[in-house]
């Protein structure tokens, strides 16, 4: 499957395991595929001007990818993240999503997360969660 893959979103939420996601996704990013590192952001942050904050943001992720010679491109988007997620990947007619869990609540959740657990469900293409130990709540994010 990962030499067919041409195209893969990767997710974030700008919380420590995001900053995981984005180092994994480098990691398996090659010559010839397309990364596309994707934040989903509240409705209200696009009223509220808080786009320069995002792209701050997105500015540690290009250290990252830099460390490992990844091209990519950023991608924001408003509104609830799941939705955002899938219309997005498929869109862009993505060949994998990567994204991270902080799983939280619940026994499917405390598994992979409730963004995670939608994106995996209602996915048009493979998904790749990956979970990483976080026991700091000041990180946890929206996946």
């Amino acid at each position: 499957m990962a030499s067919t893959l041409k195209k893969i979103i990767c997710a974030v939420d700008f919380s420590a395991v995001s900053d995981a996601v984005v180092r994994y996704a480098a990691e398996m990013h090659s010559a010839g595929r397309e990364l596309i590192v994707l934040h989903v952001a509240a409705e209200e942050d696009k009223k509220k001007g808080l786009h320069g904050m995002h792209l701050h943001e997105f500015s540690r992720y290009s250290d990252i990818l830099e460390q490992h010679s990844s091209d990519c491109r950023f991608a924001l988007q408003h509104g609830e993240p799941a939705s955002c997620i899938l219309d997005y990947s498929a869109e862009q007619q993505a060949d994998m999503i990567l994204l991270g869990s902080h799983g939280t609540t619940s026994i499917t959740r405390l598994l992979v997360g409730s963004t995670a657990e939608t994106v995996m469900r209602h996915a048009h293409c493979p998904v790749m969660v990956l979970k990483t130990p976080d026991n700091n709540p000041k990180n946890h994010g929206t996946t």
